[in-house]
């Protein structure tokens, strides 16, 4: 071969090189914009429901409760569903197939004449987002491979916090602009621009799943017992706005628990066997969940703290939106952290701080504080509890392993957000609103499923790659 044909070759090499890192940065921010979409779309509710229910009704009974727990019930249900998918065919054809859902979910909640048909519109949506939070944390970790993941997956972990903070305020200025149903038809555009780019960006991903893992057949017991019980634990979380009562709630939610735990006779599929065993994944998952627990009831219960102690309204927004400042740059740092110190430093940094926000929170000092370490904690643990479950799976299980983590994620917010509200009412006192010892359990909680677990977590990273 002569030196012109070495060089030529070397050249188009060099191309080829820059022509894949350029679709790789367009498909990683494709992906980046439909995680957010999907993020604001389970944040901006709370600020649109007042104009929904005066238009389209559903306020009597407590029925609007369902645009929410619809959502996140959905998102529950497809959560696995999508992990499934990506790992045995594509997640190419999995996040083009969310997005397009999500964009029609989108037009008919915008169009909604009625309530039942927006509850519908919004059930869409909650699996719609499930499979896209999947698909882009897979598209994600497939781009950037093992070596590179982690810090990867800290700038995905951001986007939580970012939508934390832009989906209220986004819904609150379109709504005023434009009206409610624009908050859903501002998607619409949005969602064509991430089909394309995923298109035309993101390559067919190689055949080498197509082996036997591939050709089994889809393990319904093991969805029945995940999508059923968290299903019931979170329908039982939320038994008094739902209309079935405490007892109604409790037994619900214990039947969930139930069905959770027969999934590890059952599971593997959809949920990986080490989630449930002795094993640095399992504590991964507990401290996931601990966290999102301490995060979501620490937002949830202290600005009505604050409020009954005469904080006025801009001031308890500031500790709110301090909280999702904290939370983004809790997981940009991590990315680094994990990638030269190992797991254990930055799970452990983050369940110190998680547990000086909930004893902030108990005592009623420097409230700003502890909303800022609540979402630094939680930004923290989030992002390096998921990187530990994605390098403890092999590779053809990336997709079950990512939509795990997700759903620990959702178990962990609704009970923060119901529980803590519950325990709250039942342990408040009249004397006092600056001491509330719901946030010493709080405290207790960030200790036992987070600071324990985190103490346990592995130095050094390692990879089932």
């Amino acid at each position: 071969m002569t030196s012109s044909a070495v060089g030529a070759g070397a050249v188009q090499q060099a191309t080829s090189g820059r022509s894949a890192a350029t679709t790789g940065r367009i498909a990683v921010g494709a992906a980046v914009l439909a995680l957010l979409l999907a993020a604001m779309d389970a944040t901006v509710m709370g600020t649109v429901l007042p104009s929904v229910l005066k238009d389209v009704g559903g306020g009597s009974g407590g029925g609007y409760a369902w645009l929410v727990s619809g959502f996140m019930l959905a998102q529950v249900s497809g959560t696995p569903l999508a992990g499934w998918v990506a790992d045995r065919l594509d997640d190419r054809v999995l996040a083009i197939g969310a997005t397009v859902v999500f964009l029609a979910a989108s037009v008919v909640a915008g169009l909604a004449g009625s309530f039942a048909v927006l509850v519908a519109a919004r059930v869409l949506h909650g699996l719609a987002a499930g499979a896209i939070v999947v698909s882009s944390y897979v598209i994600v970790g497939r781009v950037f491979g093992p070596e590179r993941r982690a810090k990867a997956q800290g700038m995905l972990s951001m986007v939580w916090g970012v939508a934390a903070v832009l989906g209220p305020v986004v819904g609150a200025a379109v709504t005023e602009v434009w009206g409610w149903r624009w908050v859903f038809f501002v998607n619409v555009p949005l969602c064509a621009l991430v089909i394309i780019a995923i298109a035309v960006a993101l390559p067919k991903r190689a055949t080498a799943k197509g082996g036997q893992g591939a050709r089994l057949g889809f393990p319904v017991v093991e969805y029945a017992l995940v999508t059923g019980g968290a299903a019931l634990f979170l329908i039982g979380l939320q038994g008094g706005s739902l209309g079935i009562g405490a007892i109604g709630g409790t037994i619900a939610a214990l039947a969930g628990l139930a069905a959770l735990g027969l999934v590890r006779r059952f599971g593997g599929s959809l949920v990986p066997r080490q989630v449930f065993a002795r094993t640095p994944s399992a504590a991964a998952a507990l401290a996931t969940i601990g966290a999102c627990v301490v995060m979501y009831a620490t937002v949830t219960v202290l600005p009505v703290r604050l409020a009954a102690l005469g904080m006025s309204t801009t001031e308890i927004a500031v500790v709110v939106g301090l909280s999702a400042v904290g939370w983004v740059a809790g997981s940009a740092v991590t990315g680094g952290l994990v990638a030269k110190h190992g797991y254990r430093p930055s799970m452990v940094i983050g369940a110190l701080a998680l547990l000086g926000s909930a004893v902030l929170s108990a005592t009623g000092e420097l409230p700003w504080l502890a909303g800022t370490l609540a979402g630094l904690g939680t930004g923290a643990v989030t992002a390096t509890t998921l990187a530990l479950i994605q390098d403890q799976s092999p590779p053809e299980q990336l997709g079950v392993a990512t939509s795990a983590a997700t759903m620990l994620r959702n178990i962990g917010s609704a009970a923060g957000v119901n529980g803590i509200a519950a325990l709250s009412a039942a342990l408040a006192t009249s004397s006092s609103h600056r001491d509330n010892r719901a946030f010493w359990v709080l405290a207790a909680v960030a200790v036992l499923t987070v600071l324990l677990p985190a103490l346990s977590a592995p130095r050094r990273r390692t990879t089932a790659a």
